[in-house]
């Protein structure tokens, strides 16, 4: 069985279990996981008949997942090139541009000791979480990073990454288990997460943008705009976690 046949199998089965008392379908990007799954819970509360279901995993990996099985009717989206791809996959109705974002390298407990600045990253032994910039945001960054620095620094990285996660959550768990001594996530989740972290020198580093998306493949326009409208209307809800938030 293929991957991509795999997935469309599970997709159908979760679309199943929730046919009787869920309409909407908020696939969303890991990073902003937790407050989403906030807003989603004010949503439900205040809708007895009409429920969203939240899908999260990286970026790509949920765009890559509505696409295959023609679901959707939210996309929370965390990279640039992610949110125009799936402008030209058809997936964008309207959309909002929300967060600011900003990639730092955090660190387990055993990476505190190890490393106290940018430059320790690179020492021999180091052992760092990178993303899959195939699946989600930040690996797209960490490849961008990986291209900006000086040839002997970027070999020196490539040879310290041990792992390529395919969405922020994973690096999350790495460096909280202290799987790795660092790895690339957002500053804001590090934040919430209780986890110290080295900032990314601007030269090499990429501020990111964040979307809301209203997606095409949802049949219930009204209920989907509802959901779009407040989502909008509950972004306090990502600045309690720290999140920078841009819409005005």
């Amino acid at each position: 069985m293929t991957k991509k046949i795999f997935m469309v199998l599970s997709l159908i089965l979760l679309f199943c279990q929730f046919s009787f008392s869920a309409q909407l379908y908020w696939f969303c990007a890991a990073a902003v996981k937790q407050p989403s799954k906030e807003i989603a819970r004010l949503f439900n509360e205040t809708h007895t008949k009409d429920k969203v279901v939240l899908i999260p995993g990286g970026t790509g990996q949920v765009l890559q997942q509505m696409v295959l099985a023609k679901k959707g009717d939210i996309y929370t989206c965390l990279d640039e090139k992610f949110f125009k791809l799936a402008q030209r996959k058809g997936v964008v109705e309207k959309f909002s541009k929300v967060f600011k974002l900003i990639p730092v390298f955090g660190l387990s407990k055993k990476g505190e000791e190890k490393i106290k600045s940018f430059g320790d990253l690179f020492k021999k032994g180091i052992r760092v979480a990178g993303g899959n910039p195939e699946t989600m945001a930040l690996g797209k960054t960490y490849t961008l990073i990986l291209k900006k620095l000086p040839r002997t620094l970027s070999n020196r990285l490539k040879e310290n990454t041990v792992v390529y996660a395919i969405n922020i959550s994973q690096i999350i768990n790495y460096l909280k288990m202290s799987t790795v001594d660092t790895g690339i996530i957002f500053r804001s989740l590090a934040k919430v997460n209780g986890l110290k972290f080295v900032e990314i020198p601007r030269k090499y580093n990429q501020i990111k943008n964040g979307y809301i998306v209203e997606v095409t493949y949802g049949k219930n326009k009204r209920l989907k705009d509802e959901l779009y409208k407040f989502i909008l209307d509950h972004l306090y809800v990502y600045k309690e976690y720290g999140f920078t938030i841009v819409h005005p």
